[in-house]
């Protein structure tokens, strides 16, 4: 099992307004169809075991009355480390949390603990020597440039020996990968760089230069593909504008890679540019994770042109907002800002709020982000925090209805599981009903057949009366009725 770091079909608007006054739901005369597939595509992909989330169109076939709303983690109110934070992994065998993280003084990979992601210590390693000294907490790894990805393959993995998997970066190299036994003592591949920094010998940032991958490295394990996917920040240029601490016409850029055994990468081909309308903008790279059927990423957006504070020095602010896929090769990007920076001056996220790295705690999301108080380039010594964002468990992203009903039809799909959830707060009423490939309610599983969910659950139990189990051996569409209620998703469970 991996550890790690952090279409639809449109149907009748006509049958999607079908009234059953026995459960007292109304129709709404607006109908927003969503992304469309052709009718002949096969709908056994449509559903996953796993969450099933709303934050793009692809599960939503058709809608009525709702409002998508980004929701924003709730951020503790004072940082929870000293410098930025790295990649975190729950060790279960000692129940606590672990972050490999890098130290500024001096520049190396280093280990913290902690029980709640909260409060973190550094143990005493004894690994290697740091000015004259061993008590540390420093691991024995290469030394890279700030950020790289670790990956934890688990104590049942084929090659012991390669278990923990780092990717980092090596200016003048390019991308590397190091491995170890047990997370601390590291040994280089012998074939690094994996992916070299430069196409060819082009003199940088000079015509026909191409930045292949740079210094910020994130990446995820990929259930569906069966791959190791890298997600990188890389240089472009042909860009208008001059950039703060960057050369003029060149811009960071987003790039992803691919491997099946972290040693043999696709060539990396851009997936995120600069949107014009958005002035001098840029990005750092993004921490991936796959959910469900969806590919989720944190996207850095960095404008190097702007003061933290209005009429105050130029150094840069910084935000995080989401990018999904459903292929996990085209991503598309939500502009609304899902973790942004305190605009109240001398908060220590005043310029920078960067989410680094996710863990699932109980039914809640942990988001540790980069909190940096002055600027992009500004104060590294003290200016760089961790900060520590919560948020429901898959609360990205909510379709919401109000006091009237509001409707939201899936594409049909088979069902991959026996019971079904829904990840939502209920202040009215929620109810779901079943629908066949022509748009026919399913005997047994209409409006008046569905118990009423309300209150505020992450996983809410469907049951529909006399039903005990969901049907599976044909696609089946569902449509759900809201009112007074935001839905986030669903998920089935064998």
């Amino acid at each position: 099992m991996k550890t790690h770091f952090v279409q639809c079909l449109c149907v009748s608007s006509a049958l999607f307004s079908t009234v059953i006054n026995a459960a007292g739901v109304k129709p709404e005369p607006t109908i927003t169809k969503g992304n469309t597939m052709p009718s002949t595509a096969p709908h056994e992909s449509v559903f996953s075991v796993g969450p099933n989330l709303f934050i793009d169109d692809f599960l939503i076939a058709e809608s009525a009355g709702l409002k998508r709303t980004t929701h924003q983690p709730e951020k503790r109110a004072e940082p929870v480390f000293h410098v930025t934070p790295g990649n975190v992994l729950y060790d279960a065998d000692n129940s606590r949390y672990r972050m490999w993280y890098t130290e500024l003084t001096p520049q190396a990979y280093a280990l913290a603990e902690s029980k709640d992601c909260i409060t973190w210590n550094k143990p005493d390693m004894g690994l290697i020597d740091v000015a004259g000294a061993k008590p540390n907490n420093f691991i024995d790894a290469p030394k890279g440039c700030f950020t790289g990805q670790l990956l934890d393959e688990g104590p049942g993995f084929a090659d012991p020996a390669r278990r923990y998997k780092l990717a980092y970066f090596v200016a003048g190299k390019g991308m590397c990968v190091t491995f170890a036994a047990d997370g601390l003592r590291f040994t280089p591949y012998a074939g690094n760089p994996v992916i070299r920094e430069a196409a060819d010998e082009t003199p940088a940032y000079k015509p026909g230069y191409t930045n292949l991958i740079s210094d910020v490295i994130n990446g995820c394990w990929d259930p569906m593909r069966k791959e190791y996917l890298v997600i990188g920040k890389a240089w472009r240029g042909g860009y208008p504008g001059f950039p703060h601490h960057a050369v003029n016409g060149w811009r960071r850029c987003v790039v992803m890679t691919t491997s099946r055994d972290f040693v043999s990468w696709e060539t990396p081909k851009i997936i995120i540019t600069p949107d014009p309308k958005n002035g001098l903008e840029e990005f750092y790279s993004f921490t991936p994770m796959v959910r469900g059927n969806l590919y989720l990423g944190f996207l850095r957006v960095l404008r190097d042109d702007l003061p933290a504070t209005p009429g105050g020095a130029v150094e840069g602010v910084g935000w995080t907002e989401l990018v999904t896929s459903r292929d996990g090769c085209n991503w598309t990007r939500h502009q609304e800002k899902f973790l942004d920076r305190d605009l109240r001056e001398g908060r220590f996220d005043h310029a920078f709020a960067w989410c680094g790295t996710s863990v699932t705690v109980g039914d809640k999301e942990y988001f540790l982000y980069a909190a940096l108080l002055s600027g992009h380039k500004t104060d590294r010594n003290n200016g760089r925090k961790t900060g520590l964002a919560i948020m429901r468990k898959n609360g990205f992203v909510s379709r919401d209805a109000d006091v009237e009903n509001g409707r939201l039809r899936t594409p049909p799909g088979v069902f991959p599981g026996d019971t079904l959830t829904v990840n939502a707060v209920v202040r009215g009423e929620l109810r779901v009903r079943f629908l066949d490939g022509k748009g026919n309610v399913i005997r047994g599983f209409d409006w008046a057949d569905s118990i009423p969910v309300q209150g505020d659950s992450v996983a809410h139990r469907l049951a529909w009366r006399g039903q005990p189990r969901l049907p599976r051996d044909h696609a089946i569409a569902m449509e759900f009725s809201l009112r007074d209620a935001d839905l986030y998703g669903f998920d089935f469970g064998l």
